[in-house]
């Protein structure tokens, strides 16, 4: 009985949708992006396996988030010609909203206050900001366990043998001069590795895989 529970709880977690589109978005961003959300985004979980490979220490935590953030912004560089990365404070008062993606997926994350319009510290005013929720890495996570409100409580299996480094990325596509969300998604990035081997390069990799999830979404997402 609990084989079959398990894989009916499989089964719908494959037929999920994990984004959602707003009738208005008509057009995903080409060769110009607005971001922010990277610095305060990045959650490293099982942070003692990282350690002892890594070799980061006590700071696993910060340097591991840290160097995904910074790798995270130069994929987006290497991938978009013009790139605005906005400091994180710029939201940092704005409500935490939870958006419906499917009927049991939710996401949560800052978003503007409806009438006001966020400035860039030049004094622009981006008319589409990408703002990325959080990005949670670690081995073998799934998405599900995180967003699926019937889910989000059980206890994650710490396995022994890793197969994979994840990425749980969560964002928004938010029209800036409207006040409305255009596009939101939950993806799940696996990297192999080597358990024994992990090193800055997977890390690098993981990062490099997510913005390209993300980029695919965006195109993917656009209403028809």
């Amino acid at each position: 009985m609990l084989l079959v529970m398990a894989l009916l709880f499989t089964g719908c977690a494959s037929s999920y949708h994990w984004s959602a589109s707003h009738p208005a978005y008509k057009q995903a961003p080409y060769a110009e992006i607005t971001l922010t959300g990277l610095q305060k985004a990045f959650v490293l979980t099982r942070t003692k396996w990282f350690a002892n490979r890594l070799g980061y220490g006590d700071s696993t935590q910060i340097k591991a988030t840290e160097f995904c953030a910074r790798a995270m912004e130069r994929e987006f560089r290497g991938v978009y010609s013009k790139i605005t990365v906005l400091p994180d404070s710029l939201i940092d008062k704005a409500p935490e909203e939870s958006q419906k993606l499917d009927d049991r997926i939710f996401m949560k994350g800052k978003l503007p206050e409806q009438g006001i319009v966020v400035k860039a510290p030049d004094g622009t005013t981006p008319p589409l900001i990408l703002i990325i929720h959080e990005v949670i890495v670690g081995t073998d996570l799934k998405r599900e366990n995180f967003f699926d409100y019937a889910l989000i409580h059980n206890e994650s299996e710490e396995k022994r043998e890793v197969q994979n480094i994840s990425a749980i990325v969560s964002y928004t596509l938010w029209d800036n001069q409207k006040q409305r969300a255009l596009f939101s998604a939950v993806d799940e990035i696996q990297h192999p590795v080597k358990a024994k081997a992990l090193s800055e390069q997977d890390l690098e990799q993981l990062m490099r895989l997510t913005v390209q999830q993300i980029r695919k979404n965006l195109y993917l997402g656009v209403s028809r």
